[in-house]
């Protein structure tokens, strides 16, 4: 059943006189789509951290409904090796929802995953980001563009960090855009693992691990219905 769709329903009778009911289709609202998408979101994200803290996998086939977006297990699988801040959202959803972010996003912010997936990224803005700067990432997004930005983002205990945030568009393998991948650094971020990597190094090894994982993951599905 698609999401969106709710039911009403209407008693007729037949040639005999006995009613039955009709199911009639109607629009639900924005707001109930949204909260539909985000309830589906949670319970993934549940299923998502048992396969990977167990190593057994509870949410296969069953779990990726096609035509919501949502992400399948060996995806969210491959996502989880890549050890940087970054979130995917998915522009074929109402409002271009987080279908899926990383650890060390959620470190970052401060965030539990169930209170990021199914949400727009705009909720990481405050009463001093920059609007100039919003704009422009709308602006890239909606021509489907890569852009880098300076964004002042604020964490869930409402302190503030400089983000330097780059959005890219992940196409699959078919070349359809399928997410928008959002890497994020902490400009007041040390190195503390010695390795001395520049930010622009890690932005596009990050970038270049999702689009990795997402076009071979939908090489294995098939051909994409974007």
């Amino acid at each position: 059943m698609e999401l969106g769709r709710v039911l009403t329903r209407e008693s007729v009778l037949d040639s005999d006189n006995r009613g039955f009911e009709v199911e009639e289709p109607c629009e639900a609202s924005e707001l109930e789509k949204q909260k539909a998408v985000t309830a589906i979101y949670n319970i993934l994200s549940v299923l998502t951290f048992h396969s990977e803290s167990t190593g057994r996998l509870v949410c296969g086939k069953r779990c990726s409904l096609t035509g919501t977006g949502l992400l399948g297990s060996s995806l969210n699988i491959s996502l989880g090796r890549i050890k940087q801040s970054f979130v995917l959202t998915d522009p074929h959803l109402p409002d271009m929802p987080i279908v899926y972010a990383s650890d060390a996003f959620l470190k970052l912010i401060g965030y539990a995953r169930h209170e990021v997936l199914g949400r727009n990224c705009r909720f990481l803005s405050g009463a001093d980001t920059d609007s100039t700067t919003l704009f422009q990432i709308k602006e890239s997004i909606r021509n489907e563009q890569a852009c880098t930005v300076r964004i002042l983002n604020y964490r869930k205990d409402k302190s503030s960090f400089w983000n330097l945030l780059h959005i890219s568009p992940v196409r699959n393998a078919s070349g359809k855009i399928a997410y928008f991948v959002e890497v994020q650094i902490d400009e007041g971020w040390k190195d503390q693992d010695g390795q001395g990597l520049s930010p622009e190094i890690r932005r596009l090894g990050t970038v270049g691990a999702v689009k990795v994982a997402v076009r071979t993951t939908s090489m294995g599905a098939g051909p994409s219905k974007s």
